[in-house]
């Protein structure tokens, strides 16, 4: 298996110097916004840390609606009925959290579609494998949050995992068959064992729990404490 990469593509295996690297345990669904935004800021933080060389990003699979049906909808439609609110109110929320999402630097549509996910959390994992499942996380999220009615078709899962090297037969493969799909569930159950009952949510170094999309500042804070603890105890 490969060594999960860093945010910079890289893939610290042993880190610098043969370390064992800081391992960074992030729970997240494609389709959650919040998740998008969190994936974003952690990245963030490891970019700016001085530490960044020797920290593994490893995404982890939390599907907020293991029942939402197949096909694609308005996620502000879905929402509003969910919610029993008004589509106008429900998209001026939207809006907020779009201009929030655009003010870090990511493309965000307000009326982006959202669908069944689990296609999209077995190709992390499928990403992992080859050292690059948090840049397939995130290159399906902002397709996803870009707006692209076409952002769950099994086309364009193909060519965002082609782009970051995984081999198109491979993923083929995977969304024709179940492959990881016991590794989705059982990802879920063990949050769930933990007592999540949100994401995202991260976990340093098997340790320090960072729940919900905090601040860069605050993840980086966790990285920092992290470190020092791994390194005391090595």
């Amino acid at each position: 298996m490969a060594a999960e990469q860093s945010p910079d593509g890289r893939a610290p295996s042993e880190g610098r110097a043969g370390r064992a690297p800081l391992v960074i345990d992030v729970w997240a669904d494609v389709v959650c916004p919040w998740c998008y935004i969190g994936v974003h800021r952690i990245a963030r933080a490891v970019a700016l840390s001085m530490h960044a060389a020797d920290i593994e990003l490893r995404p982890r699979s939390f599907q907020l609606e293991p029942e939402a049906p197949a096909g694609v909808m308005n996620a502000v439609e879905l929402l509003a009925h969910a919610a029993g609110e008004n589509v106008d109110r429900v998209r001026a929320k939207g809006e907020r959290l779009a201009r929030q999402a655009r003010a870090e630097g990511l493309v965000y549509e307000t009326d982006h579609v959202t669908g069944n996910s689990f296609d999209m959390l077995r190709l992390v994992h499928l990403g992992r494998r080859h050292g690059v499942g948090w840049r397939y996380l995130q290159s399906m999220q902002a397709a996803v949050f870009g707006g692209g009615p076409e952002a769950f078709e099994p086309d364009t899962l193909l060519r965002l995992g082609v782009a970051i090297g995984i081999p198109a037969a491979r993923i083929r493969e995977v969304l024709n068959g179940d492959r990881y799909a016991d590794e989705v569930r059982g990802d879920r159950q063990e949050a769930i064992d933990r007592g999540v009952t949100g994401v995202p949510f991260a976990v340093f170094a098997g340790d320090e729990v960072v729940p919900g999309a905090a601040s860069v500042e605050r993840y980086a804070g966790a990285i920092d404490r992290s470190w020092s603890r791994v390194r005391t105890r090595g």
